[in-house]
């Protein structure tokens, strides 16, 4: 590492030297806060008689060789944001000096074209552009370049390149002395620092380096951690096989905020069932790696294939983007809800259904049990302060109950049925049917939930056409009917009574495409209003004579009854409770690990730990230090992890077997599982 304090200025105009944003970097994302701030720095140096301004660090690595033509083409590393906005400054001022020559001012729009700011005056292609910034920007930042060169001060680039180029402008032309902007410029200094990426690790420096502008974010830090672990020279190529996917599916206009939250997904599942919530994603991601070894030997790609997959998953469940519309429709019911807490067990679901340990029929079915799981813990007011630890639990025991070869289908209905009478309960039929009898559910934003479901349930042909519109809630009985001398009436002897009791009941209720609900109309304008939307919800009220309490009442009990068949309380296969009581013991095994079993000398040192598979026959030893060393030298403290890897180096693809279950101690000895579980 070479480190030297420079001239911002004298560092872009080195001669042949080009600076590349990594195409896995994120864009150019300064805002006007960051663009004001280094403004108001240059402004206030410049303004000075002597002096400088010390405004962070330029970290580079070269990319490879000199080009033919002797360009250093230099990787930036950290700096970009603030390279980028100087660039964007420095074509500010050579357009306001081209549109202003009667101006005597200390540069020239010529001097910056040809003096090394902005262009390598002498070389062509890629070599001739000082800064290529990535991904979109690219494209933006070159033809601004060429604009400027070709004389077209008029160009407006998009996105946040333009939107910065326009502030810098207006505050250019806005100032008497220019001048001082091109001093200031002049005497910006950084800390140069040159990697050689033989020798340096450029992410510890990377992560060091966030001191100014755009704090980095977990998806800034993950990419990077996992992509410079390879050369220079590979890192293209493993961005687009690997990441770039990932930021396609994840969406890439708001990918920092959904990163994070697939973030959490992932790593929620992989540390099951202990709760991540308030974690720090990066660090608790590194510390993942380090563990199952993902940074030895190449294996960061398979990681990364294992990221790509889960994302995949995550963005059929969260949007319920799916090919297949039975899936995509659960997905969608489900995720209407707004429980972030079930979406790391439907992930490890998914996982399971792609891993043909879930068929597709039962998939779909267990995805409708955690719907009518929530919805009846909905209504009946339960508490949500339980659910994220109690679907993490869940996660954990699924796994436990794949690694044992066990049937997901049957185990989990079994796990909801086991907390019957407890705060994590599935409420029964008999609270569901009370609460939804009862309770006012108008004010709680559920109603619209409660009848579109029964409206699918009613009529399936729906289903594909209810979510297209906006639906409201219709009170057939209005709000103001005791202000209505033929609705007071219809509320018999004690209106004021009846009408409390009634106005807001389920079977006063429904859907309507109206944009407001009419409050004054008679039940002739109300029957019309229903009618005209053909709902199977509102097929009574459209034939009904009079409205009265007591058909409301009746009603009532009919929409109760089809939201309990909507939203059933799934049946419990027999046996399935021996399958539940299993992955519970397994759930609680997953936290003892490799190193106490070395600890309580259940595995000693050389002991051979053998494969079980007849398809993949190999061993593993026990080092010194208590850690599974594969015939290949490489060393784990997870039994997972090892196992893993050791399927990797025979070429098999197989994924998701716990290597608690497939390494046994010597031949012919107990299974790791068989031994942790003398820790219980």
């Amino acid at each position: 590492m070479d480190a030297s304090s420079r001239t911002i200025l004298g560092l872009i105009a080195e001669m042949n030297a080009c600076y590349v944003v990594p195409v896995y970097q994120r864009p150019y994302s300064w805002g006007e806060e960051q663009c004001v701030q280094l403004w108001d720095d240059v402004l206030a140096i410049g303004r000075r008689e002597r002096g400088s301004h010390f405004t962070g660090s330029i970290v580079t690595v070269q990319q490879g060789r000199r080009t033919r033509d002797g360009v250093a083409r230099l990787l930036l590393i950290d700096g970009q944001q603030r390279m980028t906005t100087i660039e964007l400054l420095l074509v500010a001022l050579a357009r306001h000096a081209a549109r202003h020559p009667e101006r005597r001012l200390a540069y020239s729009a010529a001097e910056i074209l040809e003096g090394g700011f902005l262009t390598n005056r002498f070389r062509e292609g890629d070599d001739h552009l000082k800064l290529t910034l990535s991904k979109q920007d690219k494209a933006t930042f070159a033809a601004l370049v060429r604009a400027l060169e070709a004389g077209d001060l008029d160009f407006a680039p998009d996105g946040r390149i333009g939107e910065n180029l326009a502030l810098l402008e207006r505050r250019v032309g806005a100032l008497d002395d220019v001048d001082a902007v091109w001093r200031g410029l002049q005497r910006l200094e950084v800390v140069s620092i040159a990697l050689d990426q033989t020798l340096d690790d450029a992410q510890v420096i990377f992560e060091s380096m966030n001191s100014t502008g755009k704090d980095l974010t977990n998806a800034d830090l993950v990419r990077n951690f996992v992509l410079m672990s390879y050369p220079v020279d590979e890192q293209q190529d493993l961005y687009r096989t690997y990441w770039q996917p990932i930021e396609r599916l994840l969406g890439e206009d708001n990918f920092d905020v959904t990163f994070d939250e697939f973030m959490r997904c992932f790593l929620g599942i992989a540390y099951a069932p202990t709760s991540l919530d308030k974690a720090d994603v990066y660090q608790t991601f590194k510390r993942y790696v380090l563990f199952h070894g993902y940074n030895q030997n190449d294996r960061m790609k398979n990681l990364s294939l294992r990221l790509k997959r889960y994302a995949r998953y995550y963005v059929a469940v969260v949007r319920g983007e799916s090919d297949d519309a039975e899936l995509a429709s659960a997905f969608g019911r489900i995720g209407r809800l707004g429980v972030t807490a079930v979406r790391p067990l439907l992930v490890t679901l998914y996982d399971a259904y792609e891993h043909k340990q879930l068929a597709h029929d039962d998939f779909v079915a267990l995805v409708g049990m955690l719907e009518a799981y929530l919805v009846r813990r909905a209504v009946c007011d339960c508490s949500r302060s339980v659910l994220a630890s109690f679907f993490t639990s869940l996660v954990a025991r699924v796994d436990a109950v794949r690694s044992e070869e066990a049937s997901v289908a049957d185990a989990l209905p079994a796990m909801l049925a086991n907390e019957e009478g407890g705060p994590r309960r599935m409420p029964g039929d008999a609270e569901f049917s009370h609460a939804l009898a009862t309770r006012d559910l108008h004010d709680e934003g559920l109603v619209v939930y409660v009848l579109a479901g029964i409206e699918a349930r009613l009529s399936p042909e729906s289903v594909a056409w209810l979510p297209q519109k906006r639906w409201t809630v219709e009170h057939i009985m209005p709000r103001r009917a005791l202000a209505d001398e033929a609705w007071r009436s219809a509320l018999g002897s004690e209106p004021e009574r009846a009408f409390e009791s009634c106005v807001n009941a389920l079977g006063n209720l429904t859907l309507t495409s109206w944009a407001y609900d009419a409050q004054d109309a008679s039940l002739a304008e109300k029957r019309e209003r229903v009618a005209a939307d053909g709902l199977a919800i509102s097929a009574g009220v459209s034939s009904a004579g009079d409205w009265t309490p007591e058909l409301i009442a009746r009603r009532t009990d009919e929409l109760v009854a089809e939201a309990c068949a909507a939203w059933p309380v799934p049946v419990v296969p027999e046996g399935a409770g021996a399958a539940y009581r299993l992955s519970q013991r397994a759930a609680a095994l997953k936290k003892v690990t490799f190193a106490d079993l070395f600890a309580a000398g259940l595995v000693e040192m050389d002991d051979a730990l053998v494969s079980v598979s007849p398809l993949h026959p190999g061993r593993a030893t026990v080092t010194s230090t208590g850690k599974i060393m594969l015939a290949n030298g490489e060393m784990f403290e997870d039994p997972t992890a090892a196992y893993e890897r050791f399927l990797e180096s025979l070429g098999s693809t197989s994924m998701g077997q716990s290597g608690w279950m497939y390494w046994r101690r010597g031949d012919g000895g107990p299974l790791l599982d068989d031994l942790r579980g003398e820790l219980r």
